[in-house]
């Protein structure tokens, strides 16, 4: 399973973050009295997306050094993790505070323990620890590049590495990363936005344009561009949420059965069994976090009609073969 499997959660705050761009001498929303304009985008954004809590109610702890235990809680909400269900990973010093995170991310194998029963929760985050955090959760491992640091070695070279190579990071010098160094919440802060905007700009995401409900059990969805080749159908369709709107103040979830990608890869094929529209009529909606595309349906009389996005609405083209599948 790659991160597209589970980063769904964090699409609302991705795609906001695209758009978000708050000039230094902005009044944030955060309520910390102690983040500076160096800090204050980074952790507003994280705090309006409820990535981060502070210190206290008016203190974000900016120059305290970062837990591990805590930098494990703020990863997993950034990626909205399930920490609920999540397997117990064997580490015994672990509270309830940061266990179900801690489980989460070790369930991706995101993070490791010191040992193999402990994760010293309370242990300070290195900056070399850090970018093994942040480059396994974002599968960054592609960017690695040699850096001008004399102080890389050893296992989280490959990590610093990478983390350098996709501009994130230039390091405390030119010659020096601080690989042993402990990360302050605001560094951390910070490096975790950029590499959300390094996201962003790097990533696929697709965006629905036009929908139909072909069939009570199949909706075909119009992609805005093709999907590339390495997104299977579940990649593409763990990005959007579907639910039913039957116009009497009921609208079920659900999750399609299947899903398959046309030969040109722009059209998603889904299966709702398990919704099956006979005798019924509603809107199905798609939602992609930025937008809601709505597809009414009529099957009360076998009619079958095209969708309309909140934001306006397009022709369907027409059918295409599906030739890749996934259960």
């Amino acid at each position: 399973m790659n991160k597209y499997a589970f980063f769904t959660a964090a699409t609302a705050a991705t795609v906001t973050v695209a758009s978000f761009s708050a000039p230094a001498s902005a009044a944030y929303e955060h309520p910390f009295t102690d983040v500076g304009d160096r800090y204050g985008e980074a952790v507003d954004f994280l705090y309006m997306i409820e990535a981060i809590n502070g210190v206290s109610s008016t203190k974000f702890g900016t120059q305290q050094t970062l837990t591990r235990g805590d930098a494990a809680v703020i990863l997993s909400n950034m990626l909205g993790l399930d920490t609920e269900s999540a397997a117990d990973a064997g580490f015994k010093d672990l509270n309830s505070r940061v266990k179900g995170s801690v489980n989460a991310l070790a369930e991706y194998e995101i993070v490791s323990g010191v040992t193999a029963t402990e994760f010293k929760p309370s242990k300070p985050l290195s900056r070399g620890a850090m970018a093994k955090f942040l480059v396994t959760a974002f599968e960054l491992e592609e960017y690695a590049s040699e850096t001008p640091f004399t102080d890389v070695g050893g296992v989280f070279e490959p990590y610093i590495e990478a983390l350098y190579g996709t501009g994130i990071t230039n390091g405390k010098t030119d010659t020096s990363y601080g690989t042993n160094q402990n990360i302050t919440r605001g560094e951390f802060a910070n490096l975790l936005y950029g590499t959300v905007l390094f996201d962003i700009e790097n990533s696929y995401y697709p965006v629905p344009v036009d929908a139909t409900v072909a069939s009570a059990t199949s909706t075909q969805i119009v992609l805005e561009e093709a999907a590339p080749e390495d997104y299977t159908p579940t990649d593409i369709a763990d990005m959007f949420y579907f639910s039913i709107d039957y116009g009497d103040g009921t609208e079920n979830d659900f999750e399609p059965t299947s899903y398959s990608l046309s030969a040109d890869r722009t059209t998603l094929t889904i299966q709702h069994k398990n919704e099956d529209l006979t005798g019924k009529k509603g809107i199905m909606l798609i939602n992609d976090w930025e937008t809601i595309l709505e597809a009414p349906f009529d099957f009360t009389s076998a009619t079958i009609t095209s969708s309309a996005n909140v934001e306006g609405s397009f022709e369907q083209p027409a059918d295409l073969p599906a030739t890749e599948a996934a259960q």
